[in-house]
């Protein structure tokens, strides 16, 4: 998604899943300032991108081949 502070402006998924509630939360998180961040939850990675006051997020899914 892309967010303008707390106000997500755009959404899109491929995938269902329970990160589709996570990744919006995680917004509550992030600072204004420009930076990058990564959170893991549930088997979820999180990539967020703040830059000038908006936020990008891209989740990943962690796969394990064993």
């Amino acid at each position: 998604f892309v967010a303008r502070g707390t106000v997500i402006l755009a959404e899109y998924t491929e995938f269902i899943g329970e990160f589709t509630g996570i990744a919006p939360q995680c917004l509550q998180k992030l600072p204004a300032t420009n930076n990058k961040f990564t959170y893991n939850c549930d088997g979820h990675t999180f990539n967020y991108l703040v830059d000038d006051g908006f936020s990008k997020c891209l989740p990943f899914t962690i796969c394990l081949f064993l």
